[in-house]
């Protein structure tokens, strides 16, 4: 892949890292296969990833992160700071994606 910056790259980096780690989790949660991620450069010019997954998978990781309405998330044991809250869904309709691709009606 000679024609790829190094923002892709690490794109590309990230997506493979990422994929395993979710292929990992869901699979000790009984949820295999069910989850794609893709890497992309984002309009910043920054290293991102997409996440695709079937409503099983969405559902396992729901509730290994911990609904919206069940407040914050505690540390890790042993972390070095304290645990950002999970910010819950946004308030308002959903917008379109950054390709502008608008799957849900508001």
């Amino acid at each position: 892949m000679p024609n790829l910056t190094d923002k892709d790259r690490q794109a590309l980096r990230l997506a493979e890292d990422l994929q395993k780690a979710i292929d990992q989790w869901l699979g000790r949660r009984g949820v295999e296969h069910s989850a794609a991620v893709s890497p992309f450069v984002d309009p910043a010019g920054e290293p991102a990833v997409i996440i695709k997954m079937n409503a099983r998978a969405a559902g396992a990781m729901i509730d290994g992160l911990g609904r919206p309405d069940d407040g914050p998330i505690p540390p890790p044991l042993g972390g070095s700071g304290p645990a950002e809250p999970f910010p819950g869904p946004p308030s308002g309709p959903p917008g379109p994606s950054p390709s502008g691709y608008f799957p849900f009606k508001p």
